[in-house]
């Protein structure tokens, strides 16, 4: 077993025993909210949070609410390729490849213009570089390389590790939104 694959196993251990995590997915998500970035942002790329990731589906329906464009992820094969398609509500999502929420690609159109949005991408720990421990697909790694506008990962404050290892795709995040606040990296 690789060095990510054995920390990926021990860190998704430490993730799923978090004390009090809808408390701490809700400051995670006061400080998405009240985050300069995301105010000014007219788009909005989330993630539909699996069980043991941060829930942000407030999130949603308040970006939603207030007027913005929101979009999720679709993996569209398993060679580590997605497209971002608009959701008008949390109704708009199904189950699709690995047991992820996406959207239905049936009735919401796809993302084309990318300018005035940002990117909150999941990931299972992070770095203070903003390097991510994901799930080893690359399917941000690949989106990010082409992505120009800002990103922001979330994650819980003793997921933050010093420095993780990384490979030669991988992609920075621009800032890190934990229970504490936001780091910039």
């Amino acid at each position: 077993m690789s060095v990510k694959s054995n920390l990926r196993k021990d860190l998704k251990a430490k993730r799923k025993s978090i004390a009090d995590k809808s408390e701490r997915d809700r400051k995670i998500s006061d400080n998405l909210l009240s985050f300069e970035l995301y105010k000014k942002a007219e788009t909005v790329l989330f993630f539909a949070a699996l069980d043991d990731e941060i829930n942000i589906d407030a999130c949603i329906k308040t970006a939603i609410e207030s007027g913005k464009r929101v979009a999720l992820p679709v993996c569209t094969d398993k060679n580590g390729n997605m497209k971002f398609f608009y959701i008008n509500s949390l109704s708009d999502i199904k189950t699709g490849f690995f047991g992820v929420r996406e959207p239905d690609v049936d009735f919401c159109d796809e993302v084309k213009d990318f300018s005035s949005s940002i990117c909150i991408v999941p990931a299972i720990a992070y770095d203070k570089k903003g390097f991510r421990l994901g799930y080893g697909k690359g399917y941000y790694d690949r989106f990010l390389k082409n992505y120009t506008s800002h990103s922001i990962g979330l994650c819980y404050n003793e997921l933050i590790e010093d420095e993780l290892p990384i490979g030669e795709y991988d992609i920075p995040v621009d800032y890190i939104i934990c229970e504490n606040g936001v780091l910039s990296v």
